[in-house]
């Protein structure tokens, strides 16, 4: 088995490579139009930044920093959803804050209704172009009023979302830091540190309410690009990479051979190695991470105006993004269909007899039906194994079979 999975590891990371490869051959096939948009510009160096990093997750996956390659995964994974907006999420909002008004919950009920109603009026009468209001989730008493995208001047059927500005305006030190706690040549005027106070409470807002991982994920809702159960994959997903980027106790340890066993002695890393599962398990982070940054990115190059690309000459790449889920369905990402081992494992736990009749087997599952194990590392590595049980017979994994 352990040969297969290390086949497996150079299969995942060749699919790698030649999605780099096609990214960078792009270039020739694209005909431009008539006309350059800036926007596409600022959109692909947005990519190739991020296949920069995951560049580096090669190098490190290649000279085994597994757990340096997962961090670097997570910085994947959020750019990942933040240019899911940038290219889809063609919703956007406006809050009204009431909390200064004191309203009791039935009140604040009873106002959205309101202007709920209100709303419905003006639509009715051509006077608005606001879709909804709804309650904002993450404060109380505050009012979301949806719109939909930015249109372009010249072309107004063209939308831009608007996280495309927001991510290009942030700018984290005006957020962070404050003029007076560093190095001044002169002090600034009550009034211009009045404009800096504003700034800095702007950037702020913008950082809560559009770019945060908690912004994204209310956002993505907003434009219905993930469901309930994506949701909490993309939870399940961004807490385990993040245990390799923040301060975690046990995290990088857990992933290596004889991970009990502590030599008290200096040096760089743990003197057992990765384990071939965990490395296996961060190559495929990165297949997936790239193939859906490059999904994002081709299906926006595809649906832009013929004036600017007459062509989009995406047909090579995307059969090397597409071939990510078809080598490799084993690993549940984000938006793929769930694995025969999860479907499996539901079968094996919760599925009844007449639930085998009716489907024929476990492959044969509702997949709305199966859901995502939260034990990210070692759910992964038990799928690597073969499983026999009465009722639903045997499972054996792609990995296994592929090494026979």
């Amino acid at each position: 088995m352990g040969d297969a999975v290390e086949r497996e590891v150079a299969r995942a990371i060749s699919s790698c490579r030649a999605m780099i490869t096609e990214y960078c051959a792009w270039n020739e096939k694209r005909v431009h139009g008539e006309t350059f948009s800036t926007m596409y510009g600022d959109i692909f160096e947005f990519v190739n930044i991020r296949m920069e990093t995951a560049e580096s997750c090669l190098l490190l996956l290649e000279n085994d920093k597994v757990a340096d390659s997962l961090g670097l995964s997570r910085s994947l994974l959020e750019h990942y959803l933040l240019f899911l907006l940038m290219c889809r999420g063609n919703k956007y909002f406006q809050l009204v804050d009431l909390s200064g008004e004191n309203l009791s919950e039935g009140q604040f009920k009873v106002r959205l209704r309101e202007e709920q109603k209100k709303l419905d009026a003006l639509r009715a009468e051509g006077k608005s172009h606001c879709l909804e209001v709804r309650k904002y989730r993450r404060a109380k008493h505050r009012l979301m009023y949806v719109f939909e995208g930015l249109k372009d001047t010249v072309d107004p059927d063209f939308l831009i979302p608007l996280h495309f500005f927001q991510y290009q305006q942030f700018r984290p030190d005006v957020m962070r830091l404050k003029d007076e706690n560093y190095f001044q040549y002169y002090e600034d005027e009550a009034d211009i540190k009045k404009v800096l106070r504003d700034n800095q409470n702007g950037e702020a807002w913008r950082y809560k309410n559009y770019l945060s991982y908690d912004a994204l994920l209310q956002c993505l809702e907003l434009n219905n690009l993930a469901t309930p159960a994506v949701m909490h994959r993309i939870e399940a997903h961004y807490t385990f990479l993040g245990k390799f980027l923040h301060p975690t106790n046990g995290a990088a340890r857990d992933l290596h051979e004889q991970n009990n066993w502590h030599s008290g002695e200096s040096g760089v890393g743990i003197g057992q190695p990765y384990t071939t599962r965990a490395k296996l398990l961060a190559a495929l982070y990165l297949c997936y991470s790239m193939a859906s940054l490059l999904q994002e990115v081709t299906g926006l190059t595809d649906r832009a105006p013929r004036k600017h690309y007459a062509d989009s000459g995406t047909a090579d790449l995307w059969s090397a993004i597409r071939s990510v889920s078809v080598d490799f369905p084993y690993f549940w990402f984000l938006f793929n269909d769930a694995p025969l081992y999860d479907r499996y494992l539901y079968c094996i736990h919760h599925a009844s007899a007449e639930d085998l009749a009716e489907w024929g087997g476990y492959e044969g599952v509702p997949l709305e039906k199966v859901p995502f194990n939260q034990h990210i590392y070692s759910h992964f590595s038990d799928s690597l194994n073969g499983w026999s049980n009465i009722r639903w017979g045997s499972y054996l994994p792609a990995v296994r079979h592929r090494g026979q």
